[in-house]
């Protein structure tokens, strides 16, 4: 088994990143940073600055320019025409990066349809190729199945009965019940457990469809795509160089080396240069010119019956020829649009992508971006903040602003009401935003970021989870175990963060793994 180096260095920013000079005049500024919020800041200047110096201790930034390859770079959306907007994406790039979408037959078509409308709309049916666990087309998309061509080994259920799904669902196709009126036919299908054979013969497939492009970067069905964003980090990187970049995940034990790998979460998706793909693909030969080794999903099936997911098994398998992950959080994001955390260390930096978008949230973010494009400054996290505008109004019932960076008051507190929750949050220095559960549940959350988060119905706990609203409240009166939502935010304290954190420049982070969230 080959043994990690250090990490690969794949491009010339993150080897400016490594000069001495650098660091300590990243360090320099922070220190005088630091110095100026202690001693102007009137409210809370202390813990503010503090919270600013552990951000720069923990997240590298550096500064250099790019341009929009855009033409123009900025429209106004209103009365565009999908079509029109797309007049103005840099089709020459197609052939610099190749998107792959990863999806499911069983997925929900609304979120493929979604980014056939948004994400992907700008590419056509020969420039993007689509991978599921069945054959099929979508509009002018042919959809492929790539599961199709796996060894006979994966088909031996006495090693591998995850695969019975993909077989029962080739079965059902066949047979014509998998689209059938009764849907109760297709519900021992498992999509989640067929997911995870996708990811390796994906790439395999990619490589042998559309080889040789200078960067892969793989998608789901829920993953949001900045493309302009893309496009300008992309071509810092040298191609050549295995890059194998994404939002990390901690993955396999090395019991060799005696540490932790990381891997990439496929669901903000991951980006794999030609020098990665070569390595990872690259099998040896005899003197005779015949392969000695199995293709890579072959090779790992033993590992992906007791793995429960690919993109870790994907992070394993790189490891293992050399290849460790970039790890660029928060520019690969875990969140989706309405749970971004806003704060320190994603505000001024920019964005590349997004999870568990909702199919609406697709479409209109998509729309949006047209409008918001500049020539030499890439889309911000702060820019995404004009979109939803979380804050304002300060209070929404009916609405959950999440649990992220959280605390609960102590029992001494005797926090008993929205009110009186929302008393504490004014009362503590870090908090910005509060959420009280009420009903039975009666608890206050208490958080240091702020986020959009989303609508959400009074609901029965935890026996009957899920139950509609009209189950719930009879004439205005509960019934039964209950919670309801009620969201709060500290308007003029989120107000003074912004001004006093006006994005000039963007700060683009260095490789990190152990950066995440």
């Amino acid at each position: 088994m080959a043994l990690l180096p250090s990490p690969p260095d794949p491009s010339r920013i993150a080897r400016l990143l490594n000069k001495p000079l650098i660091r300590i005049a990243v360090a320099t500024l922070s220190f005088i940073i630091l110095v100026y919020l202690v001693l102007t800041s009137r409210d809370g200047g202390v813990s503010v600055a503090l919270s600013l110096l552990s951000y720069r201790e923990t997240l590298e930034v550096y500064h250099f320019s790019t341009t929009s390859s855009f033409q123009p770079v900025s429209v106004n959306p209103a009365s565009k025409t999908k079509e029109e907007l797309c007049e103005a994406f840099p089709k020459h790039l197609i052939n610099y990066v190749q998107p792959v979408l990863k999806m499911g037959h069983s997925e929900d078509r609304a979120k493929i349809e979604a980014h056939l409308d948004s994400v992907l709309a700008c590419f056509g049916k020969d420039d993007l190729l689509i991978m599921s666990d069945l054959d099929d087309t979508i509009r002018e998309h042919k959809i492929v199945d790539a599961l199709a061509d796996l060894p006979q080994s994966y088909y031996d259920l006495s090693k591998n009965r995850d695969f019975q799904n993909y077989m029962w669902q080739k079965e059902m196709r066949d047979n014509g019940t998998l689209h059938g009126e009764d849907p109760t036919v297709t519900k021992p299908i498992d999509g989640w457990v067929i997911d995870k054979y996708k990811f390796l013969p994906m790439v395999e497939r990619a490589w042998m469809t559309k080889p040789d492009k200078p960067f892969y970067f793989f998608l789901e069905a829920d993953t949001y795509v900045f493309w302009d964003n893309v496009f300008r980090f992309l071509q810092t990187f040298d191609p050549d160089v295995t890059v194998y970049m994404g939002s990390p995940s901690p993955g396999r034990h090395d019991e060799r080396r005696g540490i932790t790998t990381w891997f990439a979460n496929g669901g903000p998706g991951f980006v794999l240069s030609r020098g990665a793909m070569k390595a990872l693909l690259h099998r040896e030969s005899g003197s005779n010119g015949q392969y000695i080794e199995p293709p890579i999903a072959e090779k790992w099936l033993s590992l992906l019956a007791d793995e429960c997911c690919g993109d870790s098994v994907m992070g394993w398998a790189l490891w293992n020829v050399s290849v460790g992950l970039q790890g660029y959080w928060p520019m690969f994001n875990p969140h989706p649009l309405h749970g971004i955390p806003f704060s320190d260390p994603y505000w001024c930096q920019p964005v590349l992508t997004l999870h568990k978008t909702t199919p609406n949230d697709t479409v209109d973010l998509w729309r949006w971006e047209f409008g918001q494009r500049r020539l030499h400054r890439p889309l911000l996290y702060s820019d995404l903040w004009h979109f939803r505008h979380p804050g304002e109004p300060g209070v929404l019932e009916n609405w959950d602003n999440g649990d992220w960076d959280s605390w609960r008051p102590p029992p001494t507190a005797e926090v008993d009401s929205f009110e009186s929750c929302e008393r504490f949050c004014r009362k503590e220095d870090q908090c910005v935003q509060w959420n009280w559960r009420g009903g039975n549940d009666k608890t206050c959350i208490l958080m240091r970021s702020i986020r959009y988060g989303q609508a959400r119905e009074p609901e029965m706990i935890p026996e009957k989870r899920g139950a509609k609203p009209e189950e719930i409240l009879s004439d205005e009166k509960p019934r039964g175990n209950w919670v309801d939502y009620k969201s709060g935010w500290v308007e003029e304290r989120i107000h003074k963060w912004r001004e006093e954190r006006r994005c000039k420049e963007a700060h683009w982070v260095g490789p990190s793994v152990t950066r995440i969230f």
